[in-house]
């Protein structure tokens, strides 16, 4: 099983990172193979509004180095996707990797909204760190992340992890909290059950 780590953080060791790194440490004792995406160091163009999309559904027609990932998102077992609050809200990286992701929903017939070009059956967790210390203060836009990413796409969550007052105390830092991330990073890995 692959999961894969979609980092919106430019922060290589920073707090987001950290809690990423912790998590795909969980989901390889699982047994799950795992790549991380940092979106910050790819070739990462954002959406052209072409709309080629709604013609072909689950395909994007901008190609840059993100174009594997988001076609792997259809067959790996699960996904990790990771943000800080910037700006009160997602990063600018984040949010150019979500605009792609607009190519993975697909148009019901009867317009009334979308189904997912992800196969059913998959988990996903989410990470997100910010400078204040009220895990409440972002909920607005982390809901509009988990879905966005995860949810609109047709996974299941299995756990998420917002990191409050992270430039204080540092999640490297923070052992019950990296802790945590291990554990949802196992819980991504699905066993078939016999």
């Amino acid at each position: 099983m692959q999961i894969l780590a979609f980092n919106g953080s430019p922060r290589k060791t920073g707090n987001t990172s950290a809690l990423i790194k912790a998590m795909l440490k969980g989901a390889r004792s699982a047994g799950a193979k795992t790549t991380e995406i940092r979106l910050h160091d790819i070739n990462l163009k954002g959406c052209m509004g072409c709309l080629t999309c709604r013609k072909r559904p689950g395909k994007c027609k901008q190609q840059d180095d993100l174009s594997p990932y988001l076609e792997a998102l259809k067959t790996c077992g699960g996904a990790i996707f990771g943000t800080p609050i910037y700006m009160y809200h997602v990063t600018g990286q984040m949010k150019m990797f979500i605009d792609r992701c607009y190519s993975l929903y697909v148009s019901k017939q009867d317009g009334s909204g979308y189904t997912s070009a992800v196969p059913p059956g998959k988990t996903f967790a989410l990470v997100t760190s910010q400078g204040h210390p009220d895990v409440e203060r972002f909920q607005k836009p982390i809901r509009w992340f988990a879905g966005m990413t995860g949810g609109g796409l047709g996974m299941e969550e299995v756990g998420r992890i917002i990191q409050g007052n992270s430039h204080l105390a540092p999640a490297k830092t923070d052992e019950a909290l990296l802790e945590k991330a291990y554990a949802i990073g196992r819980k991504l890995v699905k066993r078939d059950e016999a």
